[in-house]
This record gives structure tokens, C-alpha cells and sequence, in this order.
């Protein structure tokens, strides 16, 4: 195998798979996706109460939406945002697809991830504890070999390209 998968660009993956499951919307589901994987990653870093020593960038103009079960800042222009910053589909695309690409074709592992939480019935997806604890958890550290790999060796033509 040519590396690992890391943690950050599972979660974001399969949020954005989740929203798209949900939604059908592919450009909003990157921007889930990243959002939602930026906000894990610095609640389980900093936690509750962490007060920045630091201004924020200039921020954007956000209002908060329900969106599978959290409140989500939305850009005016309709993108998730966290931090003061859009999560767009070029910043997922740079941040997630290409590592995900650089251990196995990202289309793949997109078209396992969709097929993986379509599996999972709507009121798992749409409950944000119930999404971590039995979509995203049971997969996290082991993502392309028991979900990408898995689904190439249920009777898929593909190349076993992890061997």
C-alpha cells in the first residue's frame, strides 16, 4: 500500500457522502464534508471553552442553519463556513481528494464511501452522534481496506490495487 488514509480525510469523505446521500447537492456536500471534518478535528484538539490569543480573520457574513442534525455557519453565498472562512469545493478537492488519491484513485474510494453510508438507514445518517459512532468510527483507521478494498472484492472487475 502506498500509505495510510488519515483520519481527517475519512471523516471528511464520509460527511461528504452523507450530505450528498441525503441531498443529492455534490458541490455542498464537499463543503459539508470539509466543514464538518475542521470542526471535529479542533473540538477533539482545543474542546469547549477555548478562547483564541489571536484575532480571527476577518469574518465572513454567516448565519447559523440546521443541517443534519447541527447548527452549521453558512456563508451568504451558501457554503459552509467555520473559522471566518467558505469551505469550498476546491479547498476539499485540495485538502481531501488528492490525499485520499495519493493512496488510492479518489473516484473509488468516493463511489465505496457513497455505496458504504447508503447502507446505513436515513435516521443514522441524520444524527450526528449516531453518524460517528456507527458509520464513521468502525471505519476510521482501516477506511480503504475495509470499505475501498472491500467493495472491489465483492465481485468487482477492478484491480485489487492494494496487494
Amino acid at each position: 500500500m502506498r500509505g495510510a488514509v488519515g483520519r481527517f480525510q475519512v471523516m471528511a469523505l464520509l460527511q461528504a457522502a452523507r450530505y450528498y446521500v441525503l441531498t443529492g447537492d455534490l458541490e455542498r456536500a464537499k463543503s459539508f464534508g470539509l466543514n464538518r471534518a475542521i470542526f471535529y478535528a479542533w473540538a477533539k484538539h482545543y474542546g469547549r471553552g477555548y478562547q483564541p490569543h489571536y484575532p480571527l480573520r476577518r469574518p465572513i457574513s454567516t448565519r447559523l442553519v440546521e443541517t443534519l442534525g447541527e447548527r452549521t455557519p453558512v456563508s451568504e453565498r451558501g457554503w459552509f463556513a467555520i473559522g471566518g472562512r467558505e469551505q469550498l469545493p476546491e479547498d476539499y478537492d485540495r485538502q481531501v481528494a488528492r490525499r485520499i488519491g495519493s493512496v488510492v484513485p479518489y473516484e473509488w474510494a468516493w463511489r465505496a464511501a457513497v455505496e458504504y453510508v447508503r447502507g446505513f438507514p436515513g435516521r443514522v445518517l441524520a444524527d450526528p452522534q449516531r453518524f460517528y459512532k456507527e458509520v464513521y468510527e468502525p471505519v476510521r483507521d482501516e477506511f480503504v481496506k475495509r470499505v475501498v478494498r472491500g467493495r472491489r472484492a465483492k465481485g468487482r472487475t477492478l484491480l485489487d490495487f492494494l496487494s
